[in-house]
Parts: C-alpha cells; structure tokens; sequence
C-alpha cells in the first residue's frame, strides 16, 4: 500500500520539518543513552502540532504522521501519547507530557520524569493520575528513554476512565507509528554507513550479502511505516494490532542486523545507532508484545482468541 499525502498533510510535514530543521543533528557532547529534547519539546508545545488530531478537519491519521516523523529525531520526546490518546482523555489541550503504563501503576513508565499525567490501562478500565509534584524516582535504563516510578498512588488525583478499548486501540497505533519513526532513522544510518565504510576495497554496501539483508530491513521499515498509517486511517481494532504486532515481531531481527552491519561501532554510544534500536527494543514489550496485539487481532476479527 502507498498513497500520496493530500494537501494538508503534506503541509503539516512541510511546516513540521521548518521547525525541526535546527533540532535534526545528532546531539554533541559526551555520548549518552539518550538526549531528551527539552528545547524542541517546548517549540512542538507552542506551535501545536501535537494538538493536531483535536483540530476539526483532521484526526488520528495526521497525528499519526506526526508521530512517525518526530521519532526520526535524535533526540527523545513523548509525542505518541500526546498527539493520539490524550485527545481521548479528559484533558485540556497542552496537558502534557502523557506517561504510559499497563497494569500495575508502580511500574516504570517512559517519560514519567516529565510528566503531568499518568495513564494506567487495566483490564477493562483504564485510571489517569494527575502527578502534579508527586515525587518521581528515575529509573536507570539504557533503553533510551527517560524512565520513572510512582512509590504508590496514595495522596493524588486518580480518576476511573471506561474507554479502556478506545485507549489500547490508540496506544497500538502510536507504537507502530513511533517504531515506524525509528526504523527509517536507524536505516539511514546504517545506509550511510555501509556506503562510506571500506573492506577488501570496496564499500560495505556493494556485498551482495548485505545488500540483501538491507533490502528485508527496508521492506521492515516501509511495512511498518504503511500498517502504522493504515491503523491510523481506519482507527480499527483488528488494524491497530496488526500494525503493532507487526514492529513488535519485527524488531529484534531488524536491530541484530543493522547493528551486525555497524560492526564494533555499531556497539559504541559514540555511534548514534542506539538512539534508535535502543528505543525499539522499549517498544517491543508494550501491552504485552507481540503475542498479545495477535490475541488482540483475533478478537478483533474472528470473535475469539
């Protein structure tokens, strides 16, 4: 599947990429596991692109093209909970940063140091938690994000939500589109890699081997991409945990390879491979992996799973 973006979604992605032109470098300084965009976080606030699936005219699709270009950046920043779920929660526009977790509220959550909400998903209802100056232990992790935990919920605002179904459904499609996101920029970097890199006199990329491998990278990276859209576009049950079932399998081949192809560089901070794999190896584990988004898909199709 492939489909020619209309004209305003080619001009969000067009006004998108003005902003994100002087934050698309990868951070200098001392390597680390992770850079998270603080200033770039601010701008995005500002000019409202992650309020986008709010705005009359638009809807998860457009969010989810939002999505999948910010995951591109270097640096880190909580987009997929802001631009497709919150729209769904009883939060005014700019409440943000959203934390995620599913099952028990102690759990570390990505983004739950910057947060001002916490969305905890159970079973069959879902409760928000308003943080406001909750103490927040980080989380020491090299998954490239930034994790915390609560101690426990006591003394803040929690309120019981009923569209658990409507919130999963969302969450699925945002890790597709933010593993979508990161597959491309991973891919880049590996392509550029393998073009400049040398053995036995020729370029890494001229072995038929590895071009091969490339080439199953990049049907990875495009299938995920589309599935990604797709979900968005129908926000459906059975499409939102096909798209996320599918990253969810296909993550740990894609990253042994294009770290294979990096060699020992491909092992170091210095390299920013990791600024991408590290991230989708966070992703494969979210509401339950991908075991649980085919049970999802089931369901969702046949009635039973």
């Amino acid at each position: 599947m492939n489909y020619e973006l209309n004209e305003d979604q080619a001009g969000i992605l067009t006004g998108l990429d003005q902003l994100l032109a002087a934050h698309a470098e990868a951070p200098s300084g001392e390597p680390e596991a992770y850079v998270y965009g603080a200033a770039l976080d601010t701008a995005l606030a500002d000019s409202g692109f992650l309020e986008i699936a709010r705005i009359d005219g638009f809807g998860p699709l457009d969010a989810a093209l939002v999505v999948e270009r910010l995951a591109r950046l270097p640096q880190v920043l909580e987009t997929g909970a802001s631009a497709l779920i919150a729209p769904l929660l009883p939060l005014e526009p700019g409440e943000r940063p959203v934390a995620l977790v599913s099952g028990d509220a102690t759990r570390p959550s990505r983004f739950l140091p910057m947060a001002r909400h916490l969305l905890v998903l159970r079973d069959d209802d879902a409760l928000l938690v308003s943080l406001g100056d909750a103490p927040v232990e980080p989380v020491e992790s090299l998954m490239a994000y930034p994790y915390g935990r609560l101690a426990s919920l006591d003394g803040l605002s929690v309120q019981t939500l009923g569209n658990a179904a409507d919130l999963s459904r969302r969450w699925r499609i945002a890790i597709a589109a933010e593993a979508a996101g990161c597959m491309a920029a991973a891919l880049a970097t590996v392509i550029d890699h393998v073009r400049t890199r040398q053995a036995f006199g020729r370029p890494l990329g001229a072995f038929q081997a590895i071009q091969h491998r490339l080439a199953m990278a990049e049907e990875t990276a495009q299938s995920a991409k589309w599935l990604a859209l797709r979900a968005a576009w129908s926000d459906g049950e059975a499409d939102a945990a096909i798209a996320a079932g599918f990253v969810q399998d296909r993550i740990a081949r894609f990253t042994y390879d294009l770290h294979q192809f990096s060699g020992a560089m491909g092992l170091t901070l210095e390299f920013p491979l990791h600024l991408w794999t590290y991230r989708l190896r966070a992703l494969v584990g979210e509401l339950g992996g991908a075991s649980a988004q085919a049970r999802a898909a089931a369901l969702a199709v046949w009635g039973v799973a």
